[in-house]
């Protein structure tokens, strides 16, 4: 499944201050004020965009996943994950030694991937604890003196942003002049050899895996992916299982024409990368959940799944980490095309 590696950096990040504990509470005060939470991904429903609802191939029959329209090379897309711990257990090695904890509450990355044609930018935004800004501002406001935590963030991912070209041979990064970012390099050498995967997963380009295109679906239509179908909803050559999708509803997604499923089964992932370059092997049995697939596009804009996990992430000498236990994961990526 997705980066669990996005809290280890933040489990010791505390306020050294009270000038930065009053600092958190004006901050807190001022999201209260606005939203409670500005990141959240958007609550699927609503209307389909009237550009694209021409689109969709529906009948009386049900409706058709289509695979025929030429995918955009113009298109950006903004990549939230929210990742909720319910009490896992977490095995972590890094340079502040080995630490054993109970992990529960919630964390956010997110991200942009925006494509012009030949080019391609990959960035990250943000990543670190999801703050309930109310229960901040009451605890600082309270007792300043008790320096809560900051509204963390993971200074090795957040603000790198790493650029390709798309040559005769794939994707590669640009010549550049000037100094070089280490950290940029890092993530560019990470996210290079696993980009047809990632770009599949994110809606850059079309998943190689899709539905027949003469099946039309209705309520209750089930699908089991197994083998290379598995790349349908998890792209990646090390990627293997069982899992049953069955069919519920049309839905639009941000004005976006999607059809619903609900998922369940077991998934293993060898060598799987996120967007900010961490590693992973898993092991995931999914509870439930439910997916929303494009209907005029082959890609996944929206994944939902209560799981049971036991991942190894991190390579090298970087931070590593075991994980075992209950998740649950929200994947949303809004997408828009400049070609519209």
């Amino acid at each position: 499944m997705k980066s669990l590696l996005i809290v280890l950096p933040l489990m010791a990040v505390a306020l050294s201050s009270c000038e930065k504990a009053r600092q958190a509470v004006e901050a807190a005060r001022e999201k209260i004020e606005g939203s409670k939470d500005p990141d959240a991904p958007v609550a699927p429903g609503g209307e389909i965009s009237t550009k694209l609802a021409g689109q969709v191939d529906t009948a009386a029959e049900g409706v058709r996943f289509r695979r025929d329209l030429a995918f955009p090379t113009e298109l950006k897309v903004r990549l939230i994950e929210r990742v909720t711990f319910n009490g896992a257990r977490v095995m972590s090695t890094s340079e502040l030694g080995k630490q054993v904890s109970v992990l529960d509450g919630t964390w956010e990355r997110i991200g942009s991937i925006k494509r012009d044609k030949g080019e391609l930018a990959i960035s990250i935004e943000k990543a670190g604890k999801v703050v309930d800004v109310e229960e901040v501002a009451k605890k600082a406001g309270a007792a300043e003196k008790d320096e809560p935590q900051s509204p963390q963030s993971d200074s090795n991912v957040v603000g790198a942003r790493v650029e390709f070209k798309l040559g005769p041979n794939g994707w590669k990064r640009p010549a550049s002049s000037g100094p070089v970012d280490f950290r940029n390099m890092m993530l560019e050498q990470a996210l290079r050899p696993e980009l047809p995967s990632l770009l599949a997963t994110n809606g850059v380009t079309p998943r190689t895996q899709w539905f027949s295109p003469s099946k039309r679906w209705i309520g209750g239509d089930k699908i089991v992916l197994t083998g290379s179908s598995i790349a349908l909803l998890f792209p990646g050559e090390g990627n293997s299982g069982s899992i049953t999708l069955t069919y519920e509803a049309s839905e639009a997604l941000e004005g976006h024409p999607c059809g619903r499923f609900a998922v369940a089964g077991d998934l293993s992932e060898k060598g799987a990368v996120d967007i900010d370059g961490t590693k992973r092997n898993s092991e995931t049995t999914i509870k439930s959940g439910k997916v929303w697939c494009s209907l005029i596009y082959p890609m996944v804009l929206r994944e939902e799944y209560q799981m049971v996990v036991t991942s190894e992430e991190g390579s090298g000498n970087g931070p590593k980490s075991k994980i075992q236990g209950g998740i649950d994961t929200v994947v949303s990526r809004a997408w828009e095309s400049g070609e519209d």
